[in-house]
């Protein structure tokens, strides 16, 4: 799932001309999508897309921290119900280590020196929507997928395209309009 929807973040992004760099390595870790593009004013802008999409979550978004499954006795990946303290620590911790974290901030400066990077959160369905609320506390937009979704598929005719999710973003379009939501599959 994570490549598919990924694709479908980048080529949403070609189509609003930006230039997209996907999987930038730093080490062992890697950033989602990395997007540069002009503002009307003609202001360049970067933005740092993580890109985590599920339709029928099981588990939370954040991890637990090293401390807290620690504590717990827990997986970092247990989907245990937790505290709103806990939510937070979380949260804090997953913004910092996609986002923050120091060799990140530096590959970043090294693709475009001085450029001031956003960062954005494109989601599917989530367990726990306090997650979302913490994470956008932390200066990070937060996009649903599904707007990602139906922006591809209401683009215009000639519109640009320039990446292997725009052949996937032509098969939801047909799709959209062979088999509107009123009729069954004919």
């Amino acid at each position: 799932m994570a490549i598919l929807a990924e694709s479908l973040v980048e080529e949403w992004l070609n189509r609003d001309r930006f230039f997209t760099i996907r999987g930038a390595k730093h080490g062992v870790s890697e950033m989602d999508i990395l997007a540069i593009g002009r503002q009307p004013d003609g202001k360049v802008i970067g933005v740092h897309f993580e890109v985590q999409v599920s339709f029928r979550p099981i588990g939370y978004i954040c991890q637990l921290t090293d401390d807290l499954a620690e504590r717990s006795n827990l997986k970092k990946t247990s989907a245990k119900r937790r505290t709103e303290e806990e939510l937070a620590l979380c949260a804090t911790a997953w913004v910092e280590k996609k986002f923050l974290a120091k060799k990140k901030a530096a590959a970043r400066e090294n693709i475009w020196p001085g450029l001031g990077w956003r960062f954005s959160f494109v989601h599917g369905v989530v367990k726990e929507e306090k997650e979302l609320e913490l994470i956008h506390s932390r200066n990070v937009n937060l996009i649903p997928f599904k707007q990602v979704l139906v922006e591809l598929c209401h683009t215009g005719e000639h519109a640009f395209s320039g990446s292997a999710g725009g052949d996937l973003a032509e098969i939801v379009g047909y799709y959209r309009d062979q088999c509107p939501l009123n009729n069954k599959y004919e």
